[in-house]
């Protein structure tokens, strides 16, 4: 896995990952979509996902939330992304996921941009590690 902090114009900046993962794109896909897969590597059984553009997720127990924005299955997906602790008045971020079969297996590039602040995506950067891209990674690859 290896990931970068880019700068976005200004002094926001955006994460990004690129990793592959020795799974194919469907189950991948079902990983980040479908909510008994998210509760297989996340162990979160309260995950809702109305995956539509327009239609609204939440995860962790309702501490993130958003919208999806675009849904190309199985290769885009993008959606808002808000944490249940920001600011009334900041905006809501943007997550998205590309996904590229090949390599035996699927080529994955996550952006999140438009952090409040500097700490939130310091803390976002470390945070898709651990709590997300480890446990994914090594759900998928130990699936037979």
């Amino acid at each position: 896995m290896s990931g970068t902090l880019k700068l976005d114009g200004g002094d926001m900046s955006i994460i990004e990952k690129d990793l592959h993962i020795a799974a194919p794109i469907e189950q991948v896909w079902a990983a980040l979509t479908d909510p008994q897969a998210i509760d297989g590597w996340m162990l979160d059984d309260t995950a809702q996902v109305d995956l539509r553009v327009g239609g609204a997720y939440a995860l962790f127990g309702g501490e993130t939330t958003g919208e999806f924005t675009q849904v190309e299955q199985p290769h885009v997906l993008e959606y808002t992304w808000r944490q249940s602790g920001w600011r009334q008045e900041w905006d809501d971020s943007i997550v998205r996921w590309e996904l590229k079969p090949g390599g035996e297996g699927t080529f994955v590039r996550l952006t999140h941009r438009q952090f409040p602040n500097e700490d939130e995506r310091d803390s976002h950067d470390e945070g898709w590690d651990t709590y997300w891209l480890e446990p994914m990674v090594e759900w998928l690859e130990g699936m037979e």
